[in-house]
């Protein structure tokens, strides 16, 4: 069973805090970084525990799935403690009977984790952008210089710019970049805010499994959180269908200039940003 991390921040014995007639008889919070189907962190349940908690680590034991709405509950138990289906069902339903929920208990339905990376992932996120740049490369030994690896760990600390991955268990199999740029406000983007997505890439054993269309629809929603009026993209032929379905439309707008590439340059698309760093 996987554990998971969790803090509390409606314990054992508290109150909705906008639904006062709502009282939690158990322990629930979220997984900090985890990023659940409505943008915000993964919630948890947390059972097996009589006393209220600020935060825990335990297994995840089963998930409760809702049909009617966008997100998941994860349970947690303490270490060698199970519930049934029915169990967990009961305790949970001061909540649950809201929504067309049922639960599914046990390792086989453990899903993928979306997590917003940090600083101890670059060297996950590192790898992912290596191989989505020869997955568009088209070169599947396609090494990359020194003076390129540098600038790419440069850009992740020191960029305004948010970065997606998914974790199969501990291993990172899909990933999307949001750059944001700050420009002089018009009347159409009074904000000023826009943002250019790159680094969409899902490895070929976990592909057609939707991936992409929940990282790019986490993304959107954070940029949406950010006063973002506009996102931006290089689509390449065989992701064009899914940014479509996602409402992206061509665009002949703007024109560039081509400033020749620096030494060492790939010859694939680069990206910009301003200072910011992980978050």
């Amino acid at each position: 069973m996987k554990r998971i991390y969790a803090k509390i921040d409606r314990p054992l014995g508290s109150y909705h805090p906008r639904h006062p007639d709502m009282y939690y008889p158990v322990n629930y919070g979220y997984v900090p970084g985890v990023m659940a189907g409505d943008g915000a962190e993964q919630d948890v349940y947390v059972l097996g525990v009589n006393e209220p908690l600020a935060d825990f680590t335990g297994e995840l034991i089963a998930i409760v799935h809702r049909r009617d709405d966008v997100e998941d509950k994860w349970v947690l138990a303490p270490e060698g403690m199970r519930f049934t289906a029915e169990e967990i069902m009961a305790q949970v339903r001061f909540q649950e009977q809201y929504f067309d929920a049922y639960v599914v208990v046990g390792a086989p339905m453990i899903p993928l984790t979306f997590v917003r990376a940090d600083e101890t992932m670059e060297e996950a996120v590192l790898g992912l952008r290596m191989d989505c740049l020869r997955a568009v490369c088209g070169e599947a030994d396609m090494s990359f210089s020194d003076a390129f690896m540098a600038a790419t760990r440069d850009f992740l600390r020191t960029a305004d710019q948010t970065t997606m991955i998914v974790l199969d268990g501990e291993t990172p199999v899909a990933c999307a970049t949001l750059c944001y740029v700050h420009y002089i406000p018009t009347p159409s983007h009074p904000t000023g805010r826009r943002a250019h997505l790159m680094n969409v890439y899902t490895a070929s054993t976990h592909r057609r499994r939707g991936i992409a269309r929940r990282l790019l629809q986490l993304l959107q929603r954070e940029a949406e959180g950010r006063g973002v009026t506009e996102i931006s993209l290089d689509a390449t032929d065989s992701g064009r269908s899914l940014y479509e379905a996602l409402g992206y439309l061509a665009s002949s707008e703007a024109m560039k200039l081509d400033i020749a590439g620096s030494p060492g340059g790939t010859g694939c698309p680069g990206g910009i940003g301003s200072p910011g760093g992980w978050r």
